[in-house]
């Protein structure tokens, strides 16, 4: 019987239980963070610029997340989900700066910027890993015309 128990609770805590998303090696998307003071007409351009890049976005599974220090973030749930001002320590942004981090699959800062995006440098930067050279293989771009 306490052979069972031990078994049991071995299998309930075991490695692959562990192992998403806080312990995974491999993300399930690519991120830019764009950090500012407030939200400002930087962080409206940068907004703006989402939207005008989306398909491309969307086909390189980049996913964007406005955080400012006043507490303002794109989308609502991540100050839900995040403490903010541990994002700023954990990345390392200056106060009353604007910074944005472009993080790849593999958790790691891929690329680092301040207040204006050069969005082709960031979809350069991206086309050339090996994960998105794997991607461009396999699969049709929903963005050509």
């Amino acid at each position: 019987m306490r052979s069972a128990f031990v078994f049991t609770i071995a299998l309930l805590y075991s490695v692959t239980a562990w192992t998403y998303p806080a312990y995974s090696s491999h993300w399930q998307h690519r991120s830019v963070i764009y950090f500012a003071p407030t939200k400002d007409d930087h962080v409206k351009q940068f907004l703006l610029e989402t939207l005008i890049n989306d398909c491309e976005l969307q086909e390189r599974d980049l996913v964007t997340l406005v955080v400012t220090e006043d507490g303002f973030t794109d989308p609502v749930w991540v100050k839900y989900e995040f403490n903010l001002s541990a994002l700023f320590d954990v990345y390392k942004v200056k106060p009353g700066s604007h910074t944005a981090v472009l993080i790849g699959k593999d958790g790691t800062e891929k690329l680092r910027w301040g207040k204006q995006t050069n969005w082709e440098l960031i979809k350069h930067t991206i086309d050339i890993m090996p994960v998105r050279q794997y991607e461009m293989a396999t699969q049709g771009s929903p963005c050509s015309a």
